[in-house]
């Protein structure tokens, strides 16, 4: 049902097309909520720029808790924050369906660094990432997805987790990167952003 307010929308498709980013968002409808997240995030919820995660196929119960954090100030952007600011608890639920109802992103068809991966591959089994993330890295209920997300992105936040400047429901992803270097943090994205299934 999102997907068609999103659709029926003329201002939602021009706010995309511009492909700008709303900090300041006048947005009182649903439809220009759920455009917000589009001309950020892209129309599918693949996202066009590295630095700015994926959000399709993210499992419903951790958009719901991520737009709360945000809206609440215990995630700090001030994209987000601001987008976010003034979301009743219905339309958290209602944003988070929509996404949750997105493709993931597609396998990456891009080569692959062979060993680089197989590096990655053992920290992800070091670190137990499939126990919460499920084997596949699809995510459940309010661990992310962390299948095909962008690279960059994934490095930013391993390393925010690291710094104890991002907040989590529980302590487990302080703890899951915690002793990993620089260049194992991103040994570790890289295998998550091109994972094969």
């Amino acid at each position: 049902m999102a997907r068609r307010w999103l659709a029926a929308s003329a201002p939602v498709a021009l706010l995309i097309a511009a492909g700008s980013c709303p900090s300041d968002t006048a947005a009182q409808t649903l439809q220009n909520k759920i455009a917000a997240c589009a001309a950020c995030h892209g129309e599918t919820g693949q996202s066009p720029d590295p630095n700015v995660p994926s959000i399709g196929g993210q499992p419903r119960l951790f958009v719901m808790y991520q737009l709360f954090f945000y809206r609440e100030g215990r995630r700090a952007n001030p994209e987000m924050n601001t987008v976010t600011k003034d979301m009743s608890d219905a339309e958290l639920t209602a944003i988070s369906d929509y996404v949750a109802g997105l493709p993931p992103p597609p396998a990456s068809n891009e080569p692959v660094d062979e060993a680089r991966y197989r590096v990655g591959a053992e920290l992800a089994g070091k670190r137990i990432c499939g126990v919460c993330h499920n084997a596949d890295f699809s995510g459940r209920e309010q661990m992310p997805r962390l299948a095909g997300q962008r690279e960059a992105y994934l490095i930013r936040s391993f390393s925010d987790y690291q710094a104890g400047a991002r907040v989590g429901t529980q302590a487990a992803m302080a703890e899951a990167v915690r002793g990993l270097s620089a260049s194992e943090l991103a040994d570790l994205a890289y295998y998550l952003a091109r994972f094969r299934r």
